[in-house]
């Protein structure tokens, strides 16, 4: 006997579960998920020929939406299988005709958190990155998974009218750290120790389900070493270091960088940083493909049959889409040795 694959949203409002009554209005929806640098957004489209969705059954802006999809006889049949979204918060909602349509789109970070939209002005002296971070959540009702040994020290730090998110998004960027808002958390980690994790899946050209796809390989801003050169006053020594990355790209141009540091090992760190934030770029791939709930932000995958487009990708972006699951994937080739 065979079993249809059956894939659906389960969702809660205000902590209630609507799943029922959503289910014979919903006509799509997509959940996009990225790794680091923007919010997790969920849109949920609805048919509304009775008027109940922008009348009765409209939803508050700011209300706590919590979804997951779940997927049935997908790779076997009997199989049952769930992928937690997190939680959003409504952040808009569209309304469109004819036909009759909701739109209702929702954010990862709460606007009622102030971490965005909301400047701020003030200082930190003689802390650490991790400190202000867990300040911040805290007074933004969050969490904090630190999820790095990289904690950088700073004598003094501004935040000069910026929002909480855009200002903690410079500070990890400097520090060549990536930051995620989900599950009512703010999570800092190093992509690099992600990108060393196994593969969730080899996706296999002319085998696995590929609706279709586009890849790129750039050579503007890409460099073959960076050099980290520092001069530290008349009495002191000035400290160069240069660092080739292994199989680097054949630009022949070389990155140079004049920050404070007080060591070789120091010099070699930056060095390292400064090159992955301008490479990491450099081999871009997208593609669709049947709906697969393993493939989500912040994991690797094997792509397998696309010549020098082959190997190991980390997920930069995974959207989920329905009905007739599929998920689009940014992929971003992953650097050796740095």
């Amino acid at each position: 006997m065979q079993f249809a694959r059956r894939a659906k949203l389960s969702l809660t409002y205000n902590n209630k579960d609507i799943s029922k009554d959503l289910a014979q209005y919903l006509l799509g929806f997509s959940y996009t998920d990225h790794a680091s640098g923007k919010a997790d957004d969920l849109q949920i489209n609805l048919e509304d020929k009775a008027g109940l969705w922008k009348a009765d059954w409209m939803p508050e802006k700011g209300a706590t939406l919590q979804a997951s999809l779940q997927v049935q006889n997908w790779d076997l049949a009997g199989q049952f299988e769930v992928l937690p979204l997190g939680t959003f918060e409504v952040d808009e909602i569209e309304c469109a005709g004819p036909p009759e349509t909701v739109t209702i789109k929702a954010l990862s970070v709460p606007e009622s958190a102030s971490l965005r939209g909301e400047d701020k002005t003030r200082a930190w002296e003689k802390t650490r990155l991790s400190l202000i971070v867990r300040d911040i959540a805290s007074k933004a009702g969050l969490g904090l998974f630190y999820d790095t040994d990289d904690d950088p020290e700073y004598d003094r730090v501004d935040q000069t009218e910026q929002s909480d998110l855009a200002f903690l998004m410079k500070l990890c960027e400097d520090a060549g750290l990536s930051l995620k808002v989900t599950g009512q958390q703010i999570v800092i980690f190093d992509d690099r120790k992600y990108e060393q994790m196994a593969p969730v899946m080899t996706i296999i050209r002319g085998v696995s389900s590929i609706e279709s796809y586009q890849a790129t390989s750039a050579t503007r801003e890409v460099y073959s070493a960076c050099r980290v050169e520092y001069q530290g006053g008349t009495k002191k020594e000035s400290i160069v270091y240069t660092y080739r990355p292994p199989n680097r790209p054949a630009t022949g141009k070389t990155l140079v960088i004049n920050e404070r540091v007080t060591s070789i090992a120091e010099a070699e760190r930056l060095a390292k940083k400064r090159l992955r934030q301008q490479n990491k770029e450099e081999v871009k791939f997208s593609l669709t493909m049947m709906g697969n709930i393993a493939l989500v932000a912040g994991v690797t995958v094997m792509l397998q049959g696309w010549g020098k487009f082959d190997g190991k990708y980390f997920v930069e972006t995974a959207e989920h889409s329905g009905p007739g699951y599929t998920v689009k994937l940014d992929l971003r080739r992953v650097l050796e040795g740095y």
